[in-house]
């Protein structure tokens, strides 16, 4: 996945990048948790009412009815447990492990970025479903499920966590052709949004859950790949 790199000293080959991303990293945890506070603001200057007929519409296009919940039960439960904490954690540590075996600037770089933005968007999840402790939907769960609703944990995760690995797959595919280029930006879409969209499905979160989870982990994304390109200059 990664090219060759440029040749350095033995001594920059030793120097850890976290330093200079610490400051990108407060910078990404405080915009990702103003997202989720400016959705909530928003939520409550529509009124309740409204808010909970706009996840009700939404709920009604892809909640998995009787009917077709069997068929699809399989499908939506993998796809679900791929943005489960134990999974991602697994993925975590392997792509981290990776890069770190690369012993190299970018890849150790790559390394901590991908281990600090799966820790960041659990912690700051979890703080975030403390301050605002939505109930789950009403709705019949089709899986056992913890905690509060609001943001959504796997949409974070999804998009702060797993599409970090595609922005990096994304940065070390640059120089090649345009079609390769979007490869990985249409993969990681995908991924994301069936994670995201299996939630619904399942009748564990409101859609806004998963658009504010969505929200968060993007705004992580931008901020994040602008820590990256200050490392490697």
């Amino acid at each position: 996945m990664l090219r060759n790199f440029p040749q350095f000293s033995s001594e920059s080959q030793h120097v850890i990048p976290l330093q200079s991303l610490l400051k990108y990293i407060l910078i990404a945890s405080l915009m990702s948790a103003g997202i989720v506070l400016l959705f909530a603001g928003v939520g409550a200057w529509l009124g309740l009412d409204r808010l909970i007929q706009l996840d009700s519409q939404i709920q009604q296009l892809f909640y998995l009815h009787s009917q077709s919940r069997l068929s699809l039960l399989p499908y939506t439960s993998f796809i679900t447990a791929l943005g489960s904490f134990k999974i991602s954690a697994l993925a975590a540590v392997g792509f981290a492990l990776l890069l770190f075996a690369q012993r190299r600037p970018k890849a150790i770089t790559y390394g901590y970025v991908i281990c600090v933005s799966f820790a960041m968007m659990w912690i700051l999840n979890t703080l975030l479903k403390e301050i605002f402790r939505r109930s789950r939907p009403e709705l019949d769960h089709l899986l056992v499920v913890h905690g509060y609703s609001y943001p959504s944990g796997h949409a974070m995760i999804s998009m702060g966590f797993y599409g970090m690995l595609f922005v990096i797959w994304a940065l070390e595919w640059n120089g090649r052709d345009v079609l390769s280029r979007w490869l990985p930006v249409f993969c990681g879409t995908l991924f994301v949004l069936l994670i995201g969209l299996s939630r619904v499905m399942l009748g564990v979160h409101y859609p806004t859950d998963v658009f504010a989870g969505f929200a968060a982990g993007f705004v992580w994304i931008v901020c994040m790949v602008q820590g990256i390109k200050r490392s490697a200059s």
